[in-house]
């Protein structure tokens, strides 16, 4: 055998951003990533027609790209964008410089020596600080540049956008009108590209359920006990009707676009179940595609390439699907390492793997097919290029290749009829094999609730049901707000996720002139402790005066290095730096160290006891004060001690607290104005957490 077929199966989504009853997007991602991820993706392979691949066009991606093109839909950032600067109103300037870095800084912001330039200038300052400190001029040149850095690497050939990459600064409104206008003439081009590929044989186009969901959670959330040990919402959530209905609203998007029914489909975040099989067939799918660690629990197998390099039919109680099973650790390399390689030696190494896979398959009894499976849009923004340089070389050489040919899935399969059966497919997912992100902690399950709770109101509503309620909880449904709750990814935008969820949850209501529960209105993120890089290890007996007594004072204290709060893609240094936190038998001791400091800068420490109090410091009188939930603030003279000077020392006596031995206390710090400004907030996410010692302490924590 000399010869094998790798299928890349690209994965297109974002999840549903518009809001049904205002008609508008409140995020942006569906159009920056279209005018760089899906529109290179597609325009590249025009160069290499010898190359086939397979794309999974999410619908609820598709359905957001027409409204873009057909609907006359915008998002909030392309409303601010177009906005001359000195006619944005003093919120409207703010939320332009909160959001308009969002992009891979080494990537996307450090090759504009302007961009730059703006970024340092925000960097370290207060919200109104650095909105006061922009120009007219510097607002235009970021919102040109926000705009002009996602547009990728076919984009970037228009002489038009050339010639402004070329300017780099001072632009003005006919310039950045070009670069929006550039924006909508990109987005008319996508979907009339992949339409002529697949038409011309190049490439496949599968698709998923209609918003993204978990589909074996949707049909039964206490299937997640398959794969692992977790706690379940308090209210069920069983509806394989509901998987059904999402799945006729794809197959109907599918024909209106392509004009066919899709016969492949990508199960959100690899998700499969026994279940699922009899639908997608009555749907008319026939295959799908998961990740390999499903093949290897099915089987109860240690990882085999003669085992993996092949489809499976999985059957329950209906027509078999084609199962494929994704190589992971070469379809990882191209998301998170490639990326920090020369585009040459990348895909030399990729090319040099599937040879050595070929070399092994010389003894195979079947032709190997390897399954590259991968998001389409999101690892770009880390290649230097846009990925340009990775992906020419690397359909070069599997063009040039006598061994190595690409194919659709489904024309493997025309030609390779699968033989080998897969007696009892494990239920799970592409990550860890289980659900734990989507359902593994406090904040899913409660949005799980939410949302059964939200399903059974409109159920009761019976054939007097807006029909848009329930296409409000397919949205709902979707895979991304259940991926932003927990504590995996701590961003700074995890909070528009959860307004947007509860937003869904409660047009339903609203659809029906009932007013939503209240706690629709409130916040599904909650505190969760934080750990720190060292837990106190004995008392401490600090001198509380500001400065470095002796090297041994704060010695056996707790220690956070506090981290800034924003996204993954910007990070800023922050004032604060360390916390260090420790006591002995009657007082609970901080050392709060900073770079600098605010003018007036007054830090609140929130302790979450039963009843909640706030510790005030007011550093410029250097006072502090005590304030119980709700009430005063009360100057205490008896609570403790302060002292400003190369840092902030305090010392608080357990009994102004209320806090007794064995009770456990949790808390975070606030950095404000004097005029109440919140600038800071360690932890960013989360709390701090410690239990008040009892006299025995130090004995419990002895060791040699």
């Amino acid at each position: 055998m000399n010869e094998i077929t790798v299928g890349f199966l690209w994965h297109m989504h974002q999840p549903y951003y518009r809001d049904p009853l205002a008609g508008s997007f409140l995020m942006p991602w569906v159009r920056l990533h279209a005018v760089r991820g899906y529109y290179d993706m597609i325009a590249v392979l025009d160069d290499f027609p010898d190359v086939k691949c397979t794309f999974n066009l999410v619908p609820s991606l598709i359905s957001q790209l027409l409204d873009y093109t057909g609907n006359n839909q915008t998002d909030i950032d392309f409303v601010l964008s177009g906005k001359e600067p000195a006619e944005l109103s003093p919120d409207e300037k703010k939320q332009i410089l909160q959001r308009f870095f969002s992009c891979n800084q080494a990537t996307m912001i450090t090759p504009f020596r302007r961009y730059e330039e703006l970024l340092k200038k925000k960097t370290g300052k207060k919200t109104d600080e650095f909105a006061r400190d922009f120009s007219d001029q510097d607002i235009m040149d970021l919102q040109v540049l926000f705009n002009l850095t996602w547009i990728g690497f076919t984009g970037r050939k228009d002489p038009g956008i050339a010639e402004l990459i070329k300017k780099g600064r001072q632009f003005g409104e006919y310039d950045k009108r070009y670069v929006l206008d550039f924006h909508m003439k990109i987005l008319s081009k996508i979907m009339p590209l992949y339409k002529k590929a697949k038409e011309r044989g190049q490439i496949e186009i599968t698709t998923s359920p209609f918003y993204h969901p978990i589909s074996p959670l949707l049909m039964n959330v206490g299937y997640a006990h398959r794969c692992m040990e977790t706690r379940l919402p308090e209210e069920g959530f069983s509806h394989p009707e509901d998987l059904e209905a999402q799945l006729g609203k794809s197959i109907a998007l599918y024909k209106t676009v392509f004009g066919d029914s899709p016969a492949g489909l990508w199960p959100p975040e690899g998700s499969v179940c026994p279940e699922m099989m009899e639908v997608l067939s009555r749907h008319g799918i026939k295959w799908a595609a998961t990740d390999e660690d499903i093949l290897f629990m099915s089987l109860r197998e240690s990882r085999t390439g003669v085992k993996l390099f092949r489809p499976y039919r999985v059957s329950d109680g209906g027509s078999p699907i084609s199962m494929f099973f994704r190589d992971r650790a070469l379809s990882d390399m191209i998301g998170f390492v490639y990326s920090k390689n020369p585009s040459n030696t990348a895909a030399s190494d990729f090319i040099s793997h599937l040879e050595d896979i070929r070399k092994g398959a010389r003894t195979y009894t079947y032709n190997p097919f390897i399954s590259i499976i991968l998001d389409g849009e999101n690892p770009w923004e880390y290649y230097p290029d846009g990925g340009e340089g990775f992906l020419r070389k690397l359909y070069q050489g599997l063009s040039e290749s006598q061994n190595i040919r690409t194919d659709t899935f489904s024309s493997y399969l025309a030609e390779n009829p699968v033989k080998e059966k897969l007696e009892n497919l494990f239920t799970g997912s592409w990550i860890n094999h289980n659900f734990s992100i989507w359902i593994g902690h406090d904040e899913d399950r409660k949005a799980w609730e939410y949302l059964a709770k939200t399903r059974r109101y409109v159920e009761t509503k019976g054939k007097d049901a807006h029909e848009l309620s329930w296409e409000e909880i397919y949205i709902a449904e979707g895979s991304d707000w259940f991926w932003w709750f927990g504590d995996e990814f701590p961003i700074l935008n995890k909070g528009d996720f959860d307004r947007l969820f509860r937003l869904h949850l409660r047009n339903c209501y609203e659809l029906h002139k009932d007013v939503p529960p209240e706690y629709l209105f409130k916040s599904i993120i909650t505190p969760y402790d934080i750990a720190p890089q060292k837990e106190p290890s004995g008392f401490i007996r600090p001198v509380i005066d500001g400065y470095v007594t002796h090297f041994y004072e704060w010695r056996k204290a707790g220690v956070y290095l506090a981290r800034p709060e924003s996204s993954s893609m910007y990070r800023h240094s922050g004032y604060i730096q360390k916390i260090l936190y420790g006591f002995d038998e009657e007082n609970l001791y901080f050392k709060l160290e900073a770079v600098s400091l605010p003018e007036k800068p007054v830090i609140k420490i929130c302790f979450m006891i039963p009843k909640a109090k706030n510790v005030i410091l007011n550093l410029a009188e250097k006072r502090m004060y005590l304030q119980a939930e709700g009430g005063p603030q009360t100057a205490r003279e008896d609570i403790g001690r302060l002292a400003v000077g190369d840092s902030i020392e305090l010392g608080i006596s357990f009994s102004a607290l209320g806090l007794k031995p064995q009770q456990k206390v949790r808390f975070y710090f606030v950095l404000m104005e004097e005029a109440g400004m919140e600038i800071e907030r360690h932890p960013a996410s989360g709390l701090l957490a410690l239990e008040v010692p009892g006299r025995d302490f130090e004995r419990k924590m002895w060791y040699v």
